[in-house]
């Protein structure tokens, strides 16, 4: 047959047909599954090949056409140089949009979430992606979140799930709880609400006793991650190494233990600083007179309508009470006055720091506005290396003390954070920051007033969600006020109907309203006893799926050890950059739990990781607000997969942006 002709065979007055052509092949795949993944006998060698499940909000959109694509044509690569190759699919199904869309329409949560993900199917099979239809899995399915309830109760055997009161970002708008990670610049990272603090009991996952695993294992990465990637995780988890120094409190039996990463200028410390909306600063105040408490009061009130972003603008004016109460520094016995000022954050090492104001800006901005002692013990004009120069009776270090003026700080308004020679600081005069750092922390260990010791920017895991489209935590409150685990033969604990449940955001999750669902026993006493009715972030959900592909079917187990020696880790992992921090660390984390309970062999989930670029018109993001919107459907029904395929594979790189104009 001619060329003409078989273009002719494909559609009417010698057109190309792409329907036609989809049709065909799709009808043969379907019959051949020929994407299916070998089994355990075969042996060819093997690739797993994953792209970030999508949520189920409506049709697929031009972001999803992109990023299935480049994971299709990595899939379609592998099996064409004689790999098996793993490529499944799945939906992230549970979460807010979901449940925000029932709310609007009087609707149960799942009939818009399992509409959706069938209308998402239709477009994956029209698509041509070379999916391993047999794998598929939603989260929101009882046979999946089991396995989330499954493994909380394995967190919390071991101790890395735990429930504790404490201050927590709560969006407004939502009416939920966000973990750091989901605030945006002071906004619910998801609908832009301005997050406020609420002080509330929850669950958290204990990411923290996994920091600096989180942190080292990253070089294992380089090369293989986005460097972009690997560097906001080092951030976000933001290890500091110092001293933890114990400084007694005027009235006060208990010690107050603050961190610093400059223990070497303890001799310039000339006040305390407390978090405002901390435990300490309350109980503080309380014990001073009738003014102090009435100023406390006052101040808190205005603190706790401030982001945390907003607290940490180096830009603010400072703002503080004193609460007439005294420190007394440990390497020299001066009383140090104790104020509470926003700038210092109650979740941060132990709530309190010892203010440096020579050395330190933030506490030299706040010195200078209150009028506080400012005392410089590092002299940054002498040399920080080689020969010590000979030192003067509490004179600088240099040769010319007019170098110590023409920089001092409380003319400047400038702190010297620069390395230099001890000053002003007893025996540790002449030493440089390292080996002063040394010898304070060996002095504080030898008094029993301080100790080495290491911060993190990375906070716990707060999980609980106070909405109804979530896995329940699988958790029982007693008459008697323990918490115990469900027993494990009872999972899932299943979500009841939403259908006479009013879903709408109130505070509390609405499983709480869910009378006869909340009702159970005690397991221990066969007492009556209450469910917990918060249930778990998403993040959860995803933090494991890639798993749960290799046994989506096994009702016996969260996913087969032995399946995850043959294809895990990911071996070819793409999806958006947005997930830097919050899924990709949290998958990090989960990982090397399982790998600790001896379930997998290896401490990194995705082997090597690609961000892929959005699909954006006229140089902006597509937005129905700004009414350019690409269709997925429309460009798949006028042009056809194939050339929509081909139009963003030869787009640009994968990484970049790709103007669809």
């Amino acid at each position: 047959m001619a060329p003409t002709d078989t273009v002719a065979a494909h559609g009417p007055e010698g057109g190309y047909d792409p329907q036609a052509v989809q049709a065909k092949w799709q009808e043969r795949w379907a019959a051949a599954d020929p994407f299916r993944a070998g089994g355990a006998d075969d042996t060819r060698p093997r690739k797993y090949v994953l792209a970030m499940f999508p949520y189920p909000s409506g049709d697929l959109h031009m972001g999803h056409a992109e990023n299935y694509l480049y994971s299709d044509i990595v899939a379609r690569s592998w099996r064409h140089r004689g790999y098996n190759v793993l490529n499944p699919i799945g939906w992230d199904s549970f979460g807010l949009p979901a449940e925000n869309a029932a709310i609007k329409r009087g609707a149960d949560p799942r009939e818009w979430t399992y509409a959706n993900i069938d209308q998402q199917k239709a477009g994956f099979r029209s698509y041509g992606v070379s999916f391993d239809w047999n794998r598929v899995l939603h989260t929101s399915d009882p046979e999946y979140y089991q396995w989330n309830q499954w493994l909380f109760q394995r967190l919390f055997e071991r101790g890395l799930a735990y429930r504790k009161e404490s201050p927590v970002n709560w969006c407004p708008v939502d009416q939920t709880v966000l973990a750091n990670e989901q605030v945006v610049d002071g906004h619910c990272e998801r609908c832009g609400a301005e997050v406020i603090k609420k002080k509330l009991t929850q669950w958290y996952f204990r990411i923290t006793d996994y920091a600096d695993r989180l942190l080292d294992d990253l070089n294992q990465l380089e090369g293989f991650w986005p460097h972009k990637v690997i560097q906001m995780q080092r951030n976000w988890i933001g290890r500091s190494v110092g001293a933890d120094i114990d400084f007694e409190i005027e009235g006060r039996d208990e010690k107050v233990t603050v961190f610093s990463t400059r223990p070497d200028t303890l001799y310039g410390a000339t006040f305390m600083v407390v978090a405002p909306d901390s435990d300490l600063a309350a109980e503080l105040a309380s014990g001073s007179t009738p003014d102090v408490q009435s100023a406390f009061r006052d101040y808190l009130e205005t603190v706790q309508k401030q982001t945390e972003i907003e607290r940490q603008n180096t830009d603010r004016p400072k703002t503080g009470v004193f609460l007439d109460r005294y420190a007394v520094n440990p390497i020299n016995g001066e009383r140090l006055p104790i104020w509470a000022a926003d700038y210092v954050l109650a979740d941060y090492g132990h709530g309190a720091v010892m203010a440096v104001p020579a050395h330190d800006q933030r506490d030299l901005d706040f010195a200078r506005e209150f009028g506080l002692p400012i005392r410089v013990v590092v002299d940054t004009t002498a040399p920080a290396t080689g020969a010590i120069p000979v030192i003067g009776e509490d004179g600088p270090l240099s040769e010319d003390a007019d170098d110590i003026e023409s920089i001092d700080p409380a003319k400047t308004g400038v702190a010297l954070t620069g390395e230099g020679r001890l000053i002003n600081s007893g025996s540790l005069d002449g030493l440089s920051k390292r080996n002063a750092i040394a010898r304070i922390t060996e002095i504080l260990e030898t008094a029993g007033t301080g100790r080495a010791s290491k911060s993190y920017r990375l906070r716990d895991w707060l999980i609980s969600r106070q909405r109804f489209w979530g896995t329940p935590i699988p958790m029982v409150h007693t008459e008697d006020g323990r918490i115990v685990p469900v027993p494990e033969d009872e999972l899932p604990v299943r979500l009841p109907d939403a259908h006479g449940l009013d879903l709408a955001p109130k505070g509390t999750s609405p499983l709480g309203g869910a009378s006869e669902w909340m009702a159970t026993t005690d397991p221990e006493t066969g007492d009556p006893a209450l469910r917990d009715p918060d249930t778990m972030d998403t993040f959860v959900d995803s933090s494991w799926y890639f798993l749960r592909f290799l046994s989506p079917g096994n009702d016996s187990v969260a996913f087969d050890p032995a399946e995850a020696q043959r294809w895990a880790p990911v071996d070819f992992y793409i999806g958006g950059v947005e997930h830097a921090i919050l899924h990709l660390l949290y998958a990090r984390f989960i990982t090397k739990v399982l790998f600790d309970m001896g379930l997998v062999d290896f401490t990194e989930p995705f082997s090597s990781l690609i961000n892929q670029g959005m699909v954006i018109l006229g140089g902006s993001k597509m937005s129905k607000s700004k009414g350019n919107l690409v269709l997925f459907h429309e460009e798949l029904a006028t042009h056809g997969a194939d050339a929509l395929r081909v139009a963003l594979a030869f787009a640009g790189p994968v990484e970049d942006d790709k103007d669809w104009a």
